[in-house]
């Protein structure tokens, strides 16, 4: 797979004598490893006007630059076919709303009915291959968006936003009990609960993990909460809530399992913002709740005031 950038040279370049690796560091945000895989892993990896150049070239108006950014592919998914509700694609990303109840990739027992099959199976439809590269995690029982990079420098730089802060993603829940304060803010180490086992439990000894909530709307029994986490711990949000006295709604494994339709713990990732990787501009994308997330609220509160923070 070869994603290739292209960069027109203007007469400010000429003036400001701005060079090859200029354009590549500033304009197209590539780090070095980028520029070491076009230069030794891709034939003509840097060009000026179709012909290979260093990275000090000078520009001059009017020329053609192209960096081209090979991938390796991987077979190791099966492509098997699937629902996959596709919110938002470009050359560089794809981000996909995940139903409850299917896991991202193939594990024990779901070898080829996970989101990532479903995604190899797209890739293979539209003879348009690329490796299955997640940014960032759902559970298998969390419904909503999450990202997939078509190359590593994609994924690169989304990781870096978020290290920066430069990238964000809410989610919402609805959580057990009555909530004093509207804001909260949750730093409280994560581990295993025992050596082997599924379930964490907040305590010392264990990773650094810090979630950030504010109440929506309080109901008398639970409320809907906007999260934001600074980490990203297994089951965070899951674990913190119920260190705090407020489990999901739904939540066997740290609440009191099932309420209604509700067979799993309400947590939805329904808001994403980021910068493309190599242009800069600004993508926000939401997506609703689901319907059994939706059932416990008295009006459709994300339709007037959906993501804001």
């Amino acid at each position: 797979m070869l994603r290739v950038l292209t960069y027109i040279a203007r007469p400010s370049d000429a003036i400001q004598k701005r060079a090859v690796r200029d354009v590549i560091r500033d304009d197209f945000g590539l780090v070095h490893h980028d520029v070491s895989r076009a230069k030794y892993e891709t034939s003509n990896g840097i060009t000026v006007n179709g012909r290979p150049v260093r990275v000090n070239y000078l520009l001059k108006p009017g020329d053609i630059l192209k960096v081209r950014l090979a991938d390796r592919l991987s077979e190791r998914i099966v492509p098997s076919q699937g629902p996959l509700e596709i919110v938002f694609e470009d050359e560089d990303l794809i981000i996909l709303n995940k139903p409850a109840g299917i896991v991202v990739h193939p594990s024990h027992g779901h070898f080829s009915d996970s989101l990532a099959n479903y995604l190899c199976w797209y890739y293979k439809m539209n003879n348009d291959p690329h490796e299955i590269r997640t940014i960032g995690r759902l559970d298998k029982d969390t419904s909503g968006l999450i990202a997939f990079g078509k190359s590593r420098s994609a994924v690169a730089h989304l990781v870096e936003q978020a290290e920066k802060g430069r990238r964000r993603k809410v989610y919402y829940a609805l959580a057990e009990g009555f909530f004093e304060e509207q804001k909260g803010r949750i730093a409280a180490p994560i581990k295993r609960e025992f050596e082997g086992e599924m379930k964490r439990i907040a305590c010392e000894g264990g990773d650094e993990a810090l979630t950030e909530y504010e109440v929506v709307r309080q109901y008398p029994d639970y409320a809907l909460l906007k999260i934001q986490i600074r980490t990203g711990r297994t089951h965070q949000i899951r674990v913190h809530m119920n260190y705090i006295g407020h489990p999901l709604l739904g939540d066997s494994l740290y609440g009191s399992g099932p309420v209604d339709c509700l067979e799993r713990a309400a947590l939805h990732a329904g808001f994403m913002q980021f910068y493309q990787p190599f242009n800069g501009n600004s993508i926000r994308i939401g997506v609703k709740m689901p319907a059994d997330m939706q059932h416990f609220l008295t009006e459709s509160l994300l339709d007037t005031e959906p993501y804001t923070w």
